[in-house]
């Protein structure tokens, strides 16, 4: 790793810790800002309301409850629920970041996996019933919302289809309706995955297509051909790679796009990840809740940004920061 590239990441880790100061102040203070309190369905009012926001400090100026939150954030501390009493919201953060993870992770490699393969295999049979039916199957994708296909899913495989399951590797793959366990397992993930990720796929599918028709029009390919290396071989090991750099310059993108979908996605199977508890401290007002898991998104957004951008140093090695 150059000097050059050290100095590039120290700049964007600078600029990530600058970006989590900025955005996590600006949710603290939206959310203290709405109407109504934690400790509204507790109906207290008057004296008794007072003594509890004094207990947890919810009286006190907006800046100084946020440098109170960020001297504990910074020690990896956010607090403590003020819904689930006594919940501690570090270790329940990190739990249902694990979940989102395996969530998000999955839906990842189906975009870039089906959408590459998908893209590949049209470019090479370019106008051939196959390149149609990938287009139009990339078309339909990047034209439905996960949430409509996440929708459909569970009308169609869950409720229509409840018994319905193939074997994959001698595991049978299904929907069940409810969400057992804490992290689930590949029958539970198989729905929610496609979902969020087939819409992200065709994009996919449309960038990798358009980069490897220019790519093997180039010199380099035709030489490949003409000294007789298989079809195959010029494909994945010279075409596929130049390829590669159009659809890291978007992986970025997708990356927020698959997290900002699993909020939806995952209220919508009810997986119990940072979205749904996202949704719910913001209806209850748990504000230490909400500001530590939007945190948490903007940190993830930052950290793959910056995981992209040095990933193109690894696919062409021409770029160098």
């Amino acid at each position: 790793m150059t000097r050059g590239t050290l100095i590039y990441i120290g700049q964007r880790v600078l600029l990530i810790v600058v970006t989590l100061l900025v955005v996590s102040f600006g949710v603290f203070a939206a959310v203290h800002s709405l109407p109504g309190n934690a400790f509204i369905s507790e109906h207290l009012h008057g004296a008794a309301l007072a003594s509890v926001l004094h207990q947890y400090g919810l009286d006190q100026p907006i800046p100084i409850q946020y440098w109170n939150f960020l001297k504990g954030a910074i020690h990896g501390d956010l607090g403590n629920s003020f819904v689930i009493q006594g919940e501690a919201i570090t270790p329940l953060v990190l739990r249902e970041l694990s979940v989102s993870m395996e969530l998000g992770g999955a839906a990842l490699i189906i975009t870039v996996g089906l959408g590459m393969l998908f893209g590949v295999i049209a470019a090479m049979r370019q106008n051939t019933w196959v390149d149609y039916l990938l287009t139009t199957i990339a078309v339909i994708g990047y034209s439905v919302p996960s949430f409509v296909l996440a929708t459909l899913g569970i009308l169609l495989f869950a409720l229509a289809l409840p018994d319905w399951t193939f074997s994959l590797f001698g595991t049978a793959i299904g929907y069940p309706l409810r969400w057992q366990g804490t992290y689930g397992d590949i029958v539970q993930l198989s729905l929610p995955a496609i979902a969020l990720g087939f819409y992200t796929s065709g994009q996919v599918t449309r960038i990798t297509r358009a980069a490897m028709l220019d790519v093997v029009q180039q010199d380099y390919i035709r030489t490949a051909r003409a000294k007789g290396l298989k079809s195959r071989v010029v494909t994945i090991r010279h075409a596929l790679r130049n390829a590669m750099v159009p659809v890291t310059s978007i992986l970025g993108p997708l990356v927020v796009s698959i997290i900002a979908g699993s909020v939806i996605i995952e209220n919508i199977f009810g997986i119990p990840g940072l979205g749904k508890e996202f949704v719910r401290s913001i209806t209850s007002h748990d504000y230490n809740v909400t500001v530590g898991v939007f945190t948490i998104y903007t940190l993830l957004i930052g950290v793959a940004n910056l995981g992209v951008d040095l990933l193109y140093t690894v696919i062409d090695p021409r770029i160098r920061y």
